[in-house]
């Protein structure tokens, strides 16, 4: 199994980021665009300000699979995205954006690309996950 065969255009997936010590995860809606991992959300809400603070985050999406679940982990920096033309290309493709935002210029929409630095697989039904971050980083 390959990672970007568990890919879909949307997936919601656990976020996890550090307020001053204590983690903290949520759920949280992942776009793969353009073959990478992107996330957005609102300038006032806790996991932006988290990350404004301490851009290191982790994600985690539940692969299910025949009576046992596997699971595709990513590890990185979040990357606010401030270029016009991306924000509107991204926009364009994940329209929901336009369900919380006005625009893609909108001050209150902020756009995060994880920068990966560890990517896991562990395939439904195995006992160890694999690291396939060089798989994803030279793609």
């Amino acid at each position: 199994m390959k990672y970007n065969e568990t890919l879909k255009k949307l997936q919601m997936v656990q976020l996890a980021t550090v307020e001053l010590d204590q983690p903290r995860v949520r759920p949280m809606t992942m776009i793969w665009w353009q073959e990478r991992f992107w996330f957005a959300t609102g300038a006032q809400d806790s996991k932006a300000i988290q990350i404004r603070d301490n851009p290191k985050a982790e994600w985690c999406l539940l692969i299910p699979g025949e009576g046992c679940t596997g699971y595709l982990k990513g590890a990185g920096v979040m990357r606010a995205e401030s270029e016009p033309a991306i924000r509107q290309a991204f926009a364009d493709y994940a329209v929901f954006v336009y369900d919380y935002w006005k625009d893609a210029n909108d001050p209150d929409f902020v756009l995060y690309e994880m920068r990966i630095t560890e990517l896991k697989l562990m395939v439904p039904g195995a006992m160890l996950e694999q690291d396939i971050t060089n798989d994803y980083l030279t793609k």
